[in-house]
């Protein structure tokens, strides 16, 4: 089954701890991201955590070699603006839940968004159900 992981629970996977235990079997399993959740990360990485920016390149070459990493398009926007109204997600949630549905995820690991909520993708997303789970 293949996962689409969210920034907040990549941020675990640098910290150590149970957490970031489950950050690494997420990502040894078929994982995916997309670009939006790689500069999330490393705007993160830089900016709260004041990690070096050699530091972030290596984690995040690390995430495109073991992820199926999805760019985001004008049909991400777009199933993003229809999930928005459907769901009342913020406008950068909605884009990682388009990302997520139109890669062909069933389940979307974030923290911070509704934990068991699921999303019906619009028809131009695919039509699917996406499952958000909190993997803690």
């Amino acid at each position: 089954m293949k996962c689409f992981i969210d920034t907040n629970v990549l941020v675990y996977w640098v910290d150590g701890g149970p957490r970031a235990d489950t950050v690494e079997k997420l990502l040894a399993g078929n994982a995916a991201i997309s670009v939006q959740v790689l500069n999330e990360f490393a705007n993160v990485l830089i900016k709260k955590r004041a990690m070096p920016l050699a530091d972030v390149m290596a984690l995040t070459q690390t995430l495109i070699d073991v992820c199926e990493v999805f760019d985001l398009s004008v049909r991400t926007h777009q199933v993003a603006l229809q999930l928005m109204a459907q769901y009342k997600f913020s406008l950068y949630d909605a884009n990682i839940v388009a990302a997520a549905g139109l890669s062909g995820c069933s389940v979307l690991y974030s923290e911070d968004m509704h934990s068991g909520l699921n999303v019906r993708m619009p028809e131009q997303g695919g039509g699917g159900v996406l499952s958000i789970q909190n993997p803690f």
